[in-house]
């Protein structure tokens, strides 16, 4: 199962260079392998791909990272409501795909406040995937 994802300009950065390993969020879509990255404004555009490896809760990944301080702040950082971590394995930047443009050719197309699936949205994925 795939998604759109959204992702503030910064956090896209961090996870582009490398910087950023996890990605937490408060609600993780079920066997969600990878995401197309829509980054906010000012971007407003489907920017890459995030390909994820395990979904752990924040419980977990204290104990996993109990000797590494620094991903012990980035866990304890995060806003009480979010609930999982999910390991970032990979990346890869894409042709932008401007907000402009899904909504040209996807009727009713808004962009997504935490992630949207693609399963449900069969015109977004066809569209998605022949830009891609």
């Amino acid at each position: 199962m795939s998604s759109v994802m959204s992702f503030w300009p910064s956090v896209y950065e961090r996870i582009r260079s490398g910087e950023k390993t996890i990605e937490f969020r408060r609600v993780f879509p079920k066997e969600n392998n990878f995401a197309y990255m829509y980054v906010t404004k000012p971007v407003k555009a489907i920017k890459g791909i995030i390909y994820f490896g395990e979904k752990h809760t924040l419980s977990e990944l204290k104990v996993i990272y109990k000797n590494n301080s620094n991903m012990l702040v980035q866990i304890e950082n995060n806003p009480d409501s979010y609930r999982f971590g999910v390991d970032i394995i990979g990346f890869k930047e894409i042709e932008p795909i401007t907000l402009e443009e899904l909504r040209k050719n996807i009727p009713d197309f808004v962009a997504p406040q935490s992630y949207l699936l693609l399963e449900n949205n069969p015109l977004l994925a066809d569209f998605i995937e022949k830009k891609v």
